[in-house]
């Protein structure tokens, strides 16, 4: 990034009397101290521009939609229209944030938006990991995609939210478009939806004009995959404005919610100071004496990330379970696992944690249990369509049943972290010729960044357990 703002610091270094001979500017550098200071908050954007954020998850289809926003207001419009896009190297399920600029004049912002008048985030649990409102300017427009309706929604919001929100007077509007979504059958693909109610609460182009061409782009970008999904699309957009509702704001915050860390407690020291602020959005900010000075990265940190993206997770019925582990060779983040253990273990265990008589002959006596990471979950649903058995009360159950996640995210995450602390199984013991034995061997290959119920990660897991450091697999 070079805006502006650091374009003017380098000027009122230049006046002093004895400036920096070679500086840098946008790093903190506080090795070698070349780095110049500058405010961040100054800009030159003119008024009569419309500036707005999105944050997006990974393969929800946020890009996409914006790209296409830029398209119909080229051309249904006589403004200006563009367009940068932020996301990192994983496939999908992680932060995407676009920056679209609208206005009367040319734009020749080469720069991020820092200062904008409608800020919308598509995914809830973003607000306990990232600042979304970061950039909000006084007065700006704040859509939030919840699953919580305009009178509930404050009392689930983090308190630094709450504060902003009240400090810039922002106008604070919620839908639940994964309800829409799921209704329609788009599944998690939320993006007409929101970008409907981009155009209704900015205001460039009139609602209805905005709504024709959307459905225009619809029929041009999913015409090929036939008339049910352009239908599909066409009725998410027709029931998005009816779902849109504005937020009475109180006049204090008064959030209870507990502090979500970005990373666990326990997590390594430069996960803590490092790869944290990094998952934080926060990486250009790091001073240059974080860095180790050749540059190398510890590995296996995505067990530290908890992204907490899944909408829905499995839950275990430990009656109807035949324990053949078909579900944990499936899985392909490795977040639903299996371990047989002795029964003493379960004294220190939390409450409602879930278990069973193992029925492998070999571990006789022991007891089973099969757990769900909640916060590394994608919800891709593969464990639920791999279960081979049926509750013969209730055949529409399986052994695996997906339940909705916020109600049991705390309560299974205490789960997990007691889960992990049993040993595991001595791989002398096993007999990895069989699925039901190759569940209880530690996967190091976790908690990837490829598509929800992606099917190649499930080979690489496995030869991981397989293999373990034996192998070598090199990554592109």
């Amino acid at each position: 990034e070079f805006t502006p703002a650091m374009v003017k610091g380098i000027f009122e270094e230049m006046k002093k009397e004895v400036p920096k001979n070679h500086f840098t500017i946008g790093i903190n550098d506080d090795v070698t101290h070349t780095s110049i200071s500058y405010d961040p908050d100054f800009s030159i954007e003119p008024d009569d521009r419309t500036r707005a954020v999105f944050y997006g998850l990974g393969a929800d289809g946020t890009v996409g939609a914006n790209k296409n926003s830029i398209k119909i207001i080229g051309e249904e419009t006589d403004n200006y229209a563009q367009g940068y896009f932020v996301y990192d190297s994983r496939k999908a399920g992680s932060l995407t944030i676009s920056h679209l600029r609208f206005g009367p004049t040319p734009i020749h912002s080469t720069y991020l938006v820092n200062r904008a008048n409608f800020v919308a985030c598509h995914q809830f649990s973003f607000l306990e990991r990232y600042d979304v409102l970061k950039t909000a300017q006084p007065g700006a427009v704040f859509l939030l995609n919840s699953s919580y309706s305009a009178d509930e929604v404050w009392d689930y919001l983090p308190y630094s939210i709450q504060e902003t929100i009240i400090e810039k007077k922002l106008r604070f509007y919620v839908i639940d478009a994964y309800k829409i979504a799921k209704e329609v059958g788009l599944g998690a693909r939320i993006n007409t939806i929101m970008q409907v109610c981009f155009f209704s609460l900015s205001k460039v182009i009139p609602i209805e004009k905005a709504t024709k061409a959307i459905k225009r782009f619809i029929k041009k970008t999913y015409g090929k995959k036939g008339e049910k999904i352009v239908n599909t699309n066409f009725a998410a957009v027709d029931n998005a404005l009816s779902n849109l509702h504005e937020v009475k704001i109180p006049s204090k915050a008064n959030s209870k919610l507990p502090k979500h860390l970005s990373v666990p407690v326990e997590a390594p020291e430069f996960v803590q100071k490092v790869t944290a602020r990094i998952i934080a959005g926060e990486g250009d900010d790091l001073p240059v004496s974080a860095f180790s000075p050749d540059g190398t990265f510890p590995s296996g940190t995505t067990q530290w990330e908890k992204r907490n993206i899944a909408q829905e997770i499995p839950a275990w019925d430990p009656d109807t379970c035949i324990q053949c582990g078909k579900c944990v060779m499936t899985c392909p983040h490795a977040v639903i696992r299996a371990k047989v253990y002795d029964s003493k273990l379960l004294s220190s265990a939390p409450n409602n944690f879930k278990f069973a008589e193992v029925k492998n002959p070999q571990f006789k006596g022991m007891k089973y249990t099969i757990q769900v990471s909640p916060e590394d979950c994608t919800s891709c649903n593969h464990c639920v369509v791999n279960c081979p058995t049926k509750n013969k009360a209730n055949p529409k159950l399986k052994a695996l049943n997906i339940v909705s996640q916020p109600p049991v995210r705390e309560q299974e995450s205490k789960n997990w972290k007691f889960f992990l602390g049993i040993p595991e199984v001595d791989r002398k013991e096993l007999k990895l010729s069989a699925v039901r034995n190759v569940q209880f061997l530690q996967p190091l290959f976790e908690f990837s960044g490829a598509c929800a119920g992606c099917g190649e990660t499930p080979y690489v897991k496995l030869l991981s357990q397989l293999f373990g450091d034996r192998a070598v697999i090199a990554n592109a």
